[in-house]
């Protein structure tokens, strides 16, 4: 049985889906809160049934039962949350688990130096210290699904507004990754003992330029829209003043930094140790437009 955790978020019912079509009996880690309804519509869509535990991660007593009964297990968790990870894996250590996919992201990157990615270098740095037959998956941005705060929330606004903000010239490059490329790499990677204690980089099929995407965007939602690019520093002036005036802001000033970077991620290895094979961004946002519109 495959333990899903984080089965919760935007990734979930797609891992799950997948798990569920390759004949893998998942039980799924939920809060007692969580909505388990995309969860349970992905089970009808494969025709499989599914179980749920419940638990959370601040508790490492209310998590350890489904851990015991899991033959290996999927961590989708955000790595910036350290002492979740820090529960798990000492929970981990009471039980027999020996096997789990962990999702990381390719922020720990970057060339920049932020929280976020401190955090979650060093919760790599605690599973591959965890004694654990473990893998590591670095996705870039995903994309894909119709909650995703990626792509789903720009082509929403782009439709209600007839415009789109960037933040510098747009010349810098991006290679997000499909969300099904994404699930299809926890599916390949979980009995491939050829991936045990690997770090893989996963990414879209090519790197694009910011503004080649927006064509790309714009020729697949066949509609014009105008783009207003504000140069980075008085962006980051702007968000600075912004991020004071209102409590939790949306942008952070080093979020618009990390924008203006080159996002660009080979993934030799992740092609030779389980053929990782990714769709190309036009694939993808033409799929993702549709499921929008549908």
């Amino acid at each position: 049985m495959v333990l899903l955790i984080g089965a919760a978020s935007f990734l979930g019912p797609p891992v799950l889906k997948k798990l569920l079509e390759n004949n893998y009996y998942v039980n799924c880690l939920v809060r007692t809160d969580s909505d388990r309804s995309r969860l349970l519509d992905a089970a009808r869509s494969a025709g499989k049934k599914i179980t749920f535990s419940t638990g959370n991660l601040q508790s490492g007593d209310s998590i350890i039962s489904a851990i015991k009964k899991a033959k290996s297990a999927v961590y989708m968790v955000d790595l910036k949350y350290t002492h979740l990870l820090e529960t798990f894996l000492h929970t981990v250590k009471r039980t027999g688990l020996k096997r789990v996919v962990f999702i990381s992201s390719t922020t720990v990157l970057i060339p920049l130096e932020c929280m976020v990615k401190k955090q979650k270098i060093y919760s790599e740095n605690l599973i591959k210290n965890s004694g654990l037959d473990y893998t590591i998956l670095r996705p870039s941005m995903i994309y894909g699904c119709p909650d995703d705060t990626n792509f789903s929330k720009m082509i929403r606004f782009i439709k209600r507004k007839g415009f789109f903000i960037t933040f510098g010239s747009g010349n810098n490059l991006i290679q997000p990754i499909y969300i099904e490329d994404v699930a299809d790499s926890i599916v390949n990677v979980l009995d491939n003992k050829k991936t045990y204690q690997k770090i893989y980089n996963i990414a879209g099929k090519d790197p694009l330029k910011y503004n080649e995407m927006l064509d790309i965007v714009r020729n697949k939602l066949k509609k014009k829209f105008k783009v207003i690019k504000i140069p980075i520093k008085l962006s980051i002036l702007l968000i600075s003043i912004y991020s004071k005036i209102f409590k939790n802001p949306s942008l952070t000033p080093g979020q618009i930094e990390r924008m203006a970077i080159n996002k660009s991620y080979p993934y030799d290895k992740a092609r030779e140790d389980f053929n990782f094979s990714p769709v190309s961004f036009e694939d993808g946002i033409e799929k993702l437009i549709k499921e929008l519109e549908a």
